[in-house]
């Protein structure tokens, strides 16, 4: 059998066995079954009230962004500063020496005129009481004492 002749043959062959192979599975349906069984229930449009009733009927924009104001004002998050240092390599090795151990610590940047200090901390934490057991913790494993500052 001439050489030509042969690689035609074979090439149909193959070509004949992925189609009988093959078509049926692409033209089943059973794939899209499968890939989208899950039934999908999206809820209603839900129903909100109007802002007008969630606020009081005295208050105007100006009072409402007093308020805002004021109450923004009286939320402060706490920091425990374990130290401060001239050399930001010093700061950074305890950074990373408290973070190996597990605690949020970093390095806070203070500029003056004629240096800079670097200050380690741990936090920042919303609730103070939090940051002092920690405080006590660390007096006790560690051996570091520090003191709570305000955040940033």
């Amino acid at each position: 059998m001439d050489r030509k002749l042969r690689k035609r043959i074979i090439g149909a062959v193959v070509l004949a066995a992925f189609l009988v192979i093959l078509v049926p599975e692409w033209l089943d349906g059973a794939g899209h079954k499968s890939r989208y069984s899950n039934k999908i229930d999206i809820p209603d449009k839900p129903q909100f009230k109007p802002i007008s009733d969630y606020m009081e009927s005295t208050d105007s924009a100006l009072t409402i962004n007093k308020r805002i104001k004021s109450e923004e004002s009286t939320v402060h998050a706490w920091a425990l500063q374990l130290g401060s240092f001239s050399k930001e390599a010093n700061a950074k090795v305890m950074r990373d020496r408290l973070r190996a151990k597990g605690y949020a610590s970093y390095v806070d940047v203070l500029k003056k005129p004629d240096r800079s200090v670097y200050r380690v901390r741990i936090g920042p934490e919303l609730d103070k009481q939090q940051l002092e057991k920690l405080k006590a913790e660390l007096v006790k494993k560690e051996k570091l004492s520090g003191m709570l500052v305000q955040h940033p």
